[in-house]
Order: structure tokens, then sequence, then C-alpha cells
């Protein structure tokens, strides 16, 4: 009798503890920590830490380690500007994939004059899809031209992205050369520096040399790359505070918010990027009084073979 007395206070005392290790700290379905006020300060009332990022303060950054079930992501990145004469074209369009178990993050960019067929409209330049359809015809016509299925896609206008890189401190970039604007205005200095978000802007978009939109294109993958290692290195707190400013204010995209916070949960293990800068390979062509960027299939092949995975690494559900 005594025995199983004893066996049934210790059990008892088991659970007791169980329960009390859950209540302390105990994962909600939101991914934030729910903690309970265990001092004795006359009220029976239960604290919430609230959200992730008063857990992060606390550094209690471990607590937030999620079993890594990310899958390959492909997406695209449009980059317009919307106080020009362009207003509704795409001035960068980039189509990226980011493997998380191999870190790798490959880029491949897309001439802005590039003659494609638009679903609906025919041969055209590729820009032109946005000011047809925006980021769902723009879309669809990578989709069709590269073979692959997009995750999602994300549009930013210039103001915003000067703002994105402001916000994370700049970007390091190695200028080849001098770049001057309007001919004599010194701007950026050849050599090694890290870039405000105005000169960043300045940088990408720079026109007034023989690289015409090769330059450019290295250019915008340069900057590209570097905010990417910037935002790696970020901490949660300060990336959910990003997507708390921008989402749907100034970055355009049809990823469900909280997919991606839930994706960002699960990337504090991702500091060793690596990155892998491709561009389509094209010749110029004047047709019909306008000019265009053609490219030869096997260029356009080696861009498509980039992008082949298995349906099942690929094709989260990101909507």
């Amino acid at each position: 009798m005594k025995n199983r007395k004893l066996v049934i206070t210790l059990f008892s005392v088991l659970f007791l503890v169980i329960v009390a290790s859950l209540l302390i700290f105990a994962r909600v379905n939101n991914g934030s920590l729910l903690m309970v006020n265990t001092q004795n300060n006359g009220s029976d009332s239960e604290t919430d830490a609230g959200s992730i990022e008063d857990v992060l303060n606390q550094n209690n950054e471990s607590l937030l380690e999620l079993v890594d079930t990310r899958k390959t992501v492909i997406f695209a990145i449009y980059g317009t500007d919307e106080r020009s004469d362009e207003t509704g074209r795409s001035d960068i369009i980039m189509v990226v994939m980011y493997d998380p178990t191999q870190q790798k993050m490959i880029m491949a960019s897309l001439p802005r004059d590039l003659r494609v067929n638009i679903p609906g409209y025919g041969l055209d330049k590729i820009n032109h899809a946005f000011a047809y359809g925006g980021r769902e015809l723009s879309d669809q016509t990578i989709e069709e031209l590269l073979g692959i299925k997009l995750d999602f896609s994300v549009k930013l206008d210039f103001d915003t992205f000067a703002s994105i890189i402001n916000d994370v401190g700049g970007v390091k970039i190695t200028a080849q050369k001098d770049f001057y604007k309007n001919e004599n205005q010194l701007v950026i200095r050849q050599g090694e520096q890290i870039l405000n978000g105005k000169n960043a802007l300045f940088y990408v978009r720079f026109r007034s040399d023989s690289d015409y939109d090769y330059g450019r294109i290295a250019r915008q993958q340069e900057v590209v790359k570097s905010l990417m290692e910037n935002l790696s290195t970020m901490s949660l707190k300060k990336k959910l505070q990003l997507i708390e400013t921008y989402y749907n204010n100034g970055v355009e995209t049809d990823v469900n918010v909280s997919k991606l916070k839930e994706y960002l949960n699960m990337s504090g293990g991702d500091t060793n990027l690596s990155f892998e800068n491709y561009r389509l390979k094209t010749y110029s062509e004047i047709i019909d009084g306008l000019w265009y960027e053609l490219y030869n299939q096997e260029d356009l092949d080696a861009i498509k073979n980039l992008f082949k995975v298995n349906e099942d690494i690929n094709q989260e559900n990101w909507k």
C-alpha cells in the first residue's frame, strides 16, 4: 500500500512539473511564445511575452529553433521607376532561386528589351508585360519563357529600394570606374565602398557608358547580392520589422506574410550564403524601328537549366 501511494505521489509530482514547464514556455500556433508570470506579485494574471521581437530582446533566440522544413523557392524581382515616363514598366527583371539545404542563391537577369512572347499580346519587349498586366502577366511571361513555376514575385519601386538599402546600413560594392552625373559631377569613385540608398540607385541605373544593359545588369546583381548578404546577417527582429514596414507598402507581392515569417523563423542558420550570378546572353537588333535584345535558343536553354528542380522540392504553398 505504501509503495502504491509513493508511486501515485511521484507520478503527481512529475505531472505537475511537466505542466509547469509547458506553461512557462509554450509554443503557440503562430510561432510566438507565451510566458507565464511565475512571480507572486499579487495578481493571478498571465503575462504574454507578446511577439517574437520581445523574446529576441531577452536574448532567447535559442527558443525559436524550429524544425527546418523549407523547400527550394523560385521567385521573380521587378524594379520599377514610377516617377519617370517609363511608369508601369519593369526596369529590373531578375529570377532568383534559393536552396536552403545548400544555402545557395542563383540569380539570373533578363534584359528589359528582351524580345519575347507576351501572352495575349505577341512578340514585344519583356518589360512591356508589366505595363500590360502588372506582376501577374510578367510572371506568366517568365514562366512560359523559362518553363518554370514561380512560387511568388516581388515588385518594388525605386524609392522603396533605396529606403530598404538605407535601413540595412547600405550595400558594399566595388566600382570598376568613376561614375559621374551630368558628365562632370562625381557621384561614385572607383574602388570598394559602401553606398547609401540614393547612390546605390544611381549605380544600378547608370546608362551613360559603353557597357549598356550588360553593365547595368552586372551592377544590379552586385547590389542585390550585397543587400541579401546584409539581410542574412540581420536579427530576426529586424527582418520582421522590415516586413511590417514595407509589406504592400512600396513592396508589392503575392506571398502570404505569415508564410514568409514562418520561412524566416527557420532561416537563423543561413549565415554562409553562396551566390551564382547569370544573365541571359543576347545580341541587339532593330526591328520595325525598335531596339530589341534577341537570344539564341542554346543560351536560353542554359538559363532554363539553372531552374530545373524536382516539383517536390519546389512549390511550397506561399499564397
